[in-house]
């Protein structure tokens, strides 16, 4: 089991467990109805290689933007 940071939906910006193994997990939510979350691989300049959770739907460039803002608000309130 590894934390993983969630990026994109109503899940964004969170951190939660996900068990090794798991690459997809899905969320049904009343506001946005379904959400599927896969693990994705992001390579960050500060940060190197870093391991998500991200929803499904999003392009890369935009998964990588928003991964980076997460790390560097966590390393600003540190």
């Amino acid at each position: 089991m590894s934390i993983v940071l969630y990026v994109g939906g109503s899940k964004d910006g969170t951190r939660g467990f996900m068990p090794n193994g798991f690459t997809k997990s899905m969320l049904e939510t009343v506001e946005h109805g379904r959400e599927i979350y896969v693990e994705r691989l992001v390579r960050l300049a500060h940060f190197g290689t870093v391991r998500i959770m991200a929803l499904e739907s999003l392009c890369e460039e935009l998964v990588a933007k928003l991964a980076g803002r997460h790390y560097e608000a966590a390393v600003n309130a540190a």
